[in-house]
This record gives C-alpha cells, sequence and structure tokens, in this order.
C-alpha cells in the first residue's frame, strides 16, 4: 500500500505510527507542519517532542496557514517536551523514554485525545547511546504509542542514520513514510517481542561507561580501532583497551 504522506495525516488515527524519513530540512518542517496544521485545525493537543525547541522555520510553515502560534498561543495549541540531560552523566535509554512519557501524561490529563505528537530525536543525546538502546527506544516509543491516546509521528534524517539504525525503524514502525510515500513495514515487529529479546542486552549495556557505549556504538558500525581512535581523538591503545573491557562486561 502506497498513499500521499499529505493524504494520509488527514486520516492518522489513535494509537496510529509512522517514521517519516526524510532528505533534507526543507522536506522535514512541511510534512511537520501539515501534521500539526490537521491537529490543530481539529482542536486537538498537539506536542513536540526533541532535545532543542519547535524550529522557527516550522513555526512560519504553521503560521502561514493562518493559525497564529505567538506567545501565550503556542502554549495552548502546540507544547513542547524538551529531552534534557540535568547531570553530568551520560543520558540513559530509561531517562529518555521517563521524560517524554511523563511529559506526554502532563498533557494529556488537560483532557482533548487523542495527541497528535512529534517525535525528532536526530540530535544529542539520541547519537550517544548503542544500536541496541535506540532499538529499545523505539520499541518502548511503540508501545507508548499503542497504550496512550496519541498518534505519533517519529521524523528522522535518512542521511544521518546506518543500515543498522534503518533496519531498527523499520522493525519498530508499522507505517513508513519515504519521498512523500506512505507504506506497510514489511518487517514490522510488536513491541513486546522486541522489548523481550532486548532486556538482557540492555541490562549488559548498562554496566559499560559512556566511553565504552560510544565506543561500542563506532565498533557496531564498522570503524577500525585507527579510525576509531581518529574519531574520539585518543590513542589506538586506547581504543584496544576499552574494546578488552567492553567484551568483557557484555561476555
Amino acid at each position: 500500500m502506497e498513499n500521499s504522506v499529505f493524504t494520509f495525516l488527514k486520516t492518522f488515527g489513535e494509537h496510529e505510527l509512522v517514521c517519516h524519513l526524510y532528505e533534507n530540512d526543507s522536506e522535514c518542517y512541511e510534512v511537520a507542519a501539515n501534521y500539526f496544521i490537521h491537529g490543530i485545525k481539529s482542536g486537538i493537543p498537539c506536542v513536540y517532542v526533541s532535545d532543542r525547541h519547535v524550529p522557527k522555520e516550522l513555526l512560519m510553515r504553521i503560521e502561514g496557514h493562518g493559525l497564529l502560534l505567538h506567545g501565550s498561543a503556542k502554549g495552548r495549541v502546540l507544547e513542547e517536551i524538551l529531552i534534557r540531560n540535568r547531570t553530568k552523566e551520560q543520558q540513559r535509554a530509561e531517562d529518555i523514554i521517563e521524560q517524554i512519557e511523563r511529559g506526554l501524561e502532563r498533557v494529556i490529563k488537560k483532557g482533548k485525545n487523542p495527541v497528535r505528537v512529534l517525535i525528532v530525536l536526530d540530535r544529542d543525546p539520541f547519537f550517544f547511546l548503542t544500536n541496541s538502546e535506540r532499538l529499545w527506544i523505539k520499541a518502548k516509543l511503540n508501545k507508548l504509542c499503542l497504550g496512550m491516546p496519541v498518534t505519533m509521528m517519529v521524523q528522522c534524517n535518512i542521511e544521518r542514520i546506518g543500515s543498522k539504525d534503518l533496519m531498527s525503524i523499520f522493525r519498530t514502525h508499522p507505517m513508513i513514510v519515504e519521498k512523500n510515500l506512505v507504506f506497510k513495514s514489511p518487517i514490522y515487529t510488536e513491541p513486546d517481542l522486541i522489548l523481550k529479546e532486548g532486556r538482557d542486552e540492555l541490562d549488559r549495556i548498562k554496566s559499560l561507561s559512556g566511553k565504552e557505549k560510544k565506543i561500542l556504538g563506532l565498533i557496531t558500525d564498522g570503524l577500525s580501532n585507527s579510525a576509531i581512535a581518529k574519531e574520539l581523538t585518543i590513542s589506538i591503545k586506547t581504543v584496544e583497551t576499552h574494546r578488552a573491557n567492553i567484551m568483557k562486561k557484555l561476555d
């Protein structure tokens, strides 16, 4: 099944989850603006979830349709959940999900449902997580979408994600948007199955330090010791020591 994303967004319903794979900011903002516009015009609360505030370009596109979002009006029709790391420690996957879940619960309690949610986690702290942790987060978001009165769209820049992360997107999102077309993921897996598979692995990953997690992510991306050393500005000997410690902890 393939449909235009702009037609699809008009009928996007409760508990539905889609991932938009975009190539440039213009495409990202155009789809996001249409997603929110349908919600705002229907009186549905809209929420922007990210590690940054709503981009001005996105607000301008929404306001270009005659919807005023200045000042307090923005807070009434378009709320933000900012993913912030308030400690010096590396952000954990559980922390990110907890912040999103608490923020959504706050909006849902205000009354009007379903809530229309847009999630953009393509910067820090998301890239500091391992592939397994990112898969776990995607499965947890899927489960949140199924358990809460929300519709959810996740946006990812396809130019910035590796093949393993792309595979996890197709496993955790029933619907995919690419080049403005919507289609069903051929390898979508129910979130409980993925969470069961990854629970033991995630427990082992928790024992890794922030530096070890970053090195593990680079290893799984196929980088050599010398390439990792160059990427992190450390010696090859240090990389080898970290690799040995990682193997011991994950064994």
